[in-house]
């Protein structure tokens, strides 16, 4: 039942993403309900109490990678979604293998566009001027979208990886 109701949510994750580079909120509504409906009923209490747990621990340690732009509030939702449902287990190695995946795409991006060096460049300084940058890595009014990766197919397939593996 679990991954029937992660395959719905996550294949309309991916196609917001790919549509209009948002995962809606609806999409992460259901899927936060589903995830204390299932553990409620298998765990009672307790199942509850863990899945809202899972649910806002995900969001806080995602919160800091959000701020500084490195990746959407809908992806830290996404994520948010797969652990309240399969638990914090799951969820970190589901998050492992999803910054491995999302790294190397990443990697092969800037490789294929030749921006490796100056994108490294921007990397340091926006280390050494953080403050004067509003804190935030990636802004969409001084980098152009060229270089952006949509993150929920990354997230469905560490998702599926760590199911099946």
């Amino acid at each position: 039942m679990k991954e029937f109701i992660m395959l719905n949510i996550l294949v309309y994750a991916v196609a917001g993403d790919l549509w209009d580079c948002k995962i809606r909120n609806s999409i992460i509504v259901t899927g936060w309900l589903a995830g204390i409906f299932i553990n409620t009923f298998t765990n009672g209490f307790y199942g509850t109490a863990y899945t809202i747990f899972c649910i806002i621990i995900t969001i806080i340690t995602g919160f800091p990678l959000f701020i500084t732009g490195g990746i959407g509030a809908g992806d830290i939702k996404l994520l948010s979604v797969i652990g309240g449902i399969h638990g914090l287990s799951f969820l970190a190695k589901a998050v492992v293998l999803f910054l491995v995946i999302a790294g190397t795409a990443s990697f092969v991006k800037l490789i294929k566009k030749r921006a490796l060096i100056s994108r490294i460049r921007a990397f340091i300084y926006y280390i050494l001027h953080a403050k004067a940058e509003d804190g935030r890595y990636y802004c969409k009014e001084r980098c152009s979208s060229q270089f952006t990766i949509r993150l929920a197919p990354i997230i469905a397939a560490a998702y599926f990886i760590t199911l099946f593996f």
